[in-house]
């Protein structure tokens, strides 16, 4: 008799994440309309493709309509430009699931509701089925680079697990319009290259030229991940100092420089047109308070912090220290990135993330969090005592992450307003008895 034995590859890992998303999008039947800051990123591509310009002012025309809000007003640059503060990676990468629905809708008749263009049904599904595309290639990318780090098993494992756990599932389902979907492909296509580079024993242009267009990317979709980019320089001065020679990557670094602001470019010319600057802070000089970080309060505050709401992110640090010991480089680097975005987030003017499902903005960690669950999981794997908790902890915190996610989307929960501890976690308990 045959032992049916589980497949642990990236097809697997892929069709079940998809399934997932589909059997939730069903369950919880989100409105997937184009809203809060996904509305800033869509606004480019949405004037690009209907107006053939980026004048932006009949899109927040409507957004201020929707949401009563005064953007029009109060976003006129000294260009006279609607100065759209969401970066323009978005729409560059939703473009061809866009220029699809665009053919779709002219072919069909789609009711429309609104009194412009493009932000009906057809182009609420292809953003996302955009995201979606986009996330499950980044866990491709990720599986097929922690499978050299641990293993097929645990890599699939690790990431599975963190789907489960962290805010991203909340972004994928009920809030596709939003840049955390398509921040774990460029921070996952970001690791993959750089882990490449870490491995290898001699100079590979393409590499290089891929590491450029990968901090572009990081760029281009959340502008300051760009602190990512101290991965690869450290990696390349170890590499130096190991070989006594920086003559060859002097070389590859001109290449990684050139092919970065070539990827970036995009953003530099929408500031130009928008700002009239070719680098701006597009916020306002007001976003960063880093001398007055709100560390304590952006991990445990009940209002949005990251292990108030997701606590069994926890364990990943926990896999990490474990990791540590392997290989305390690549370990320590990993930690000093994640150090440094929490600091970043923290220091933030609005370091609860406004509207938000947790820490969301910790997303762009989320390569840093599967490869501590799935170093925790290979760690404690023949120890049944401890793997039977973690299973048990784990399949807890999924229940708990999911019964909040829709104790938020049905407002039982406020995105925006002050939440306490008792609230937060009673709220699952209200979500099942209102069932």
């Amino acid at each position: 008799m045959k032992i049916f034995r589980p497949k642990f590859n990236t097809t697997s890992l892929l069709l079940l994440v998809f399934f997932i998303l589909c059997f939730l999008s069903i369950l919880w039947r989100p409105s997937w309309q184009i809203g809060g800051d996904g509305f800033g990123y869509y606004s480019y591509i949405r004037s690009f493709i209907f107006d053939r310009d980026f004048n932006l002012a009949n899109e927040f025309s409507l957004f201020d309509s929707l949401y009563n809000h005064d953007s029009v007003i109060r976003w006129q640059s000294s260009v006279n430009q609607i100065a759209n503060p969401y970066a323009v990676g978005s729409a560059i990468l939703w473009s061809p699931f866009i220029l699809i629905a665009f053919i779709i809708s002219k072919l069909f008749n789609f009711y429309d509701p609104y009194f412009i263009e493009g932000f009906n049904f057809p182009y609420q599904a292809a953003v996302a089925m955009g995201t979606w595309t986009y996330f499950l290639l980044g866990l491709a990318l990720l599986f097929n680079t922690f499978r050299k780090i641990i293993g097929d098993k645990y890599a699939w494992l690790g990431i599975l697990v963190t789907v489960g756990l962290s805010p991203v599932v909340f972004y994928l389902v009920y809030e596709p319009s939003m840049a955390h979907g398509l921040t774990v492909f460029s921070e996952s296509l970001f690791f993959y290259i750089i882990f490449k580079i870490y491995q290898a024993h001699q100079v590979y242009w393409k590499d290089y030229l891929i590491l450029g267009i990968s901090i572009g990317f990081l760029f281009l979709i959340r502008w300051q991940d760009l602190i990512f980019a101290i991965i690869p320089l450290i990696i390349i001065l170890r590499k130096i100092y190991l070989q006594k020679n920086y003559q060859p990557y002097l070389k590859v670094v001109i290449l990684v420089i050139a092919s970065f602001i070539l990827t970036i470019s995009p953003q530099l010319f929408m500031w130009k047109h928008l700002f009239g600057s070719w680098l701006v802070v597009p916020q306002g000089e007001s976003f960063f308070h880093l001398t007055n970080p709100h560390i304590w309060q952006f991990l445990l505050s009940s209002h949005h912090g990251m292990f108030a709401v997701h606590p069994l992110l926890i364990f990943a640090i926990m896999g990490l220290v474990l990791f540590y010991r392997q290989n305390k480089f690549l370990a320590g680097l990993l930690f000093l990135a994640l150090i440094i975005q929490i600091y970043i987030n923290s220091a933030l003017y609005d370091w609860y993330g406004g509207g938000s499902f947790g820490a969301r903005r910790m997303l762009s960690s989320f390569f840093i969090f599967a490869l501590g669950f799935s170093w925790l999981i290979k760690s404690i794997f023949n120890k049944k005592i401890l793997l039977t908790i973690l299973i048990a902890l784990v399949f807890t915190g999924i229940i708990f992450n999911a019964l909040l996610m829709v104790s938020y989307a049905r407002g039982i929960i406020p995105l925006i307003d002050f939440t306490t501890y008792i609230e937060l976690y009673l709220a699952p308990i209200k979500v099942l008895n209102s069932l």
